[in-house]
């Protein structure tokens, strides 16, 4: 027997129930990334022993075009061995990882899904890890049709001991295509309410604009599938109604930004529509929804939106399609409006028609509601109860 000291974590994780938890984690950009960080930080709370096996790279150059986000040089290493550690497009990286899950032997290990780009490595993590393995799926299919296979998506499935599903959505798709999988569907928590450090003017002025007129905010990541082409579009029709209305654009472009720019000038709205390119900071981010009345996401496909509980996190209400599983984040006329978004007509009557009955005490009261019914608190009792279940350790 050794008689090295033990460490903390090896006398906690005698007596506590563990998580191996595969994610991106911060400083990785990311909407889950902070999602996971936010639930690590709600287990902490609560007692479970988390194990975090992040990533230092996820995807390969050629599909981004912009690399890593983030090196693992960044990452604080000395906290966990599994910090940074894994590089989705090295192989060997992901037997480093199930190497040390077999050492660390944790109750169970759940892994964030969002793309079929991980289907490999989380298959060979489900059939090798040697310990029950459960999906956390912030999507059922990705967005991106070309990564998305069935085939494959179904071997990790099934080699799965359960699923979480984020929305009704992803949790009904899980259930036709798996019908016989261990699942717990939850809800997207809404992050906690960050520090206020700006008024509306104040914050209207930072950004380069007046205080006159509501204020759109499209924020995230711009792709395709998110619409903003059909917002930019109903822009169009928009300002003819309510001629100080405002479109702000914020976000990583992982399409030429140009081609949205000339959508801007052929709708003849360059004084209406200001654009913020890149990753927005902390504080930038909080600059940008103080300064708004309404976030929009006018997406054509979707799971569920962390971008819809950062708007409830600063007070503010949505204007969302019906894609997916948007509208069970949104309780009409109160938290927001589910609006037909399928053309630029049907879009600007939409939100025409919202900025001309807001109640903002209303929206704000009901706001307030909905981030106490889907807490962090509430998300990780309910899932550390259904982890449990799966690990066999209640």
């Amino acid at each position: 027997m050794s008689n090295e000291p033990l460490k903390p974590l090896d006398l906690l994780a005698r007596d506590r129930f563990r998580i191996a938890f595969i994610t991106p984690l911060p400083p990785m950009k990311g909407g889950i990334s902070g999602f996971s960080s936010e639930l690590i930080a709600a287990f902490d709370d609560r007692g479970p022993v988390i194990l975090p096996f992040s990533f230092r790279r996820l995807y390969p150059r050629f599909l981004t075009g912009r690399g890593a986000s983030v090196t693992a040089s960044n990452m604080a290493a000395s906290e966990s061995p599994g910090l940074g550690l894994l590089d989705l497009p090295d192989p060997f990286s992901w037997l480093r990882c199930i190497g040390m899950l077999r050492r660390k032997k944790p109750d169970v290990v759940l892994c964030a899904y969002w793309t079929g780009l991980l289907v490999p490595l989380y298959l060979m993590i489900a059939r090798c890890a040697e310990v029950p393995v459960v999906m956390l799926m912030h999507n059922y299919r990705s967005h991106e049709v070309w990564l998305d296979v069935p085939f494959m998506r179904k071997l990790m499935l099934d080699a799965s001991a359960g699923a979480v599903a984020l929305s009704g959505y992803v949790g009904g798709q899980l259930k036709v295509a798996h019908p016989a999988m261990r699942l717990r569907t939850l809800f997207h928590p809404v992050n906690h309410i960050p520090q206020a450090g700006h008024c509306v003017r104040e914050a209207r002025r930072e950004l380069g604009f007046g205080p006159e007129g509501p204020v759109l905010l499209f924020f995230g990541y711009v792709r395709s599938y998110k619409g903003l082409d059909i917002l930019i579009d109903a822009m169009r029709l928009l300002v003819g109604r309510h001629e100080n209305l405002r479109l702000v654009v914020a976000g990583e472009f992982y399409e030429p930004p140009g081609r949205y720019r000339k959508a801007v000038h052929d709708a003849g709205v360059e004084d209406h529509v200001l654009f913020f390119p890149g990753f927005a900071s902390e504080r930038f981010t909080s600059l940008l929804f103080t300064a708004c009345d309404f976030v929009v996401l006018p997406y054509r496909r979707a799971s569920q939106s962390g971008v819809i509980n950062l708007a409830y996190a600063y007070g503010r209400p949505v204007i969302v399609s019906e894609a997916g599983g948007l509208k069970e984040e949104v309780e009409q006329g109160l938290t927001g409006w589910v609006v037909d978004s399928s053309t630029p007509e049907s879009l600007s009557s939409g939100i025409s028609a919202v900025l001309g009955d807001v109640d903002s005490r209303r929206a704000t009261d009901a706001i307030m509601r909905y981030r106490k019914r889907h807490s962090w608190k509430r998300f990780s009792e309910e899932l550390e109860e259904f982890l449990r279940e799966v690990a066999g350790a209640d």
